[in-house]
This record gives C-alpha cells, structure tokens and sequence, in this order.
C-alpha cells in the first residue's frame, strides 16, 4: 500500500461524495476522488463509468486505482461498493472510517 497516497485520499476527501464515478450530483465518487488526487485530469474519467482513458495508465477505474494506491483488488472493489451503498447523508464519514481501517 501506498500509504501517503492513501492518508492524502482520507486527509482530502470532499465534503459529498457522489454515488458512480460520474463527476455528476454533487461532485465525484470514492474512485473519481481517488484518481483526480494522484493527478489524473477530469477529462479522462468524466462521461466514463467503467475506464480512465490515458494511454500510459489508463485501463479499467477500479484497476488503476487498486495499482496505483498499492491495494488489492478486492479492497478497491469493498471500497466503491460502500460508497455506492452508503445515503449521501452519511457516505463521507463511512468511506473515512474504511480508508482509517485500511491505514490501521
């Protein structure tokens, strides 16, 4: 795991966090938050649920994100579905809660 990069996701998430990756409703989700932390430019993801379209590290969203935050898989995939499960009232404060149980 790349521990700074995890620690500066949890440090800077939003105040709201949207349901999808779509930039769309309020702002991003766990894994468009993710990939825009580490630089990846909007353009590459917005309009697109399932990819990062960048030639040198694109590929599937979840994918890029467990690659480049050093993560399983899996653990990228628990993460994005508690995000989309979780109400908006209360998403942001579960995702920290996760990515603090990955950190521990």
């Amino acid at each position: 795991m790349d521990r700074d990069r995890v620690r500066a996701l949890r440090d800077g998430l939003p105040n709201r966090l949207n349901a999808g990756i779509l930039m769309g409703d309020g702002g991003f989700c766990i894994l468009g938050w993710a990939l825009y932390t580490i630089g990846f430019h909007p353009i590459t993801m917005y309009a697109n649920t399932l990819a990062v379209v960048d030639t040198a590290r694109g590929g599937p969203a979840i994918d890029v994100v467990a690659r480049e935050y050093g993560l399983p898989r899996e653990q990228v995939v628990a993460l994005a579905q508690l995000n989309d499960a979780t109400p908006s009232a209360t998403r942001v404060a579960e995702v920290r809660a996760f990515v603090d149980g990955m950190l521990a």
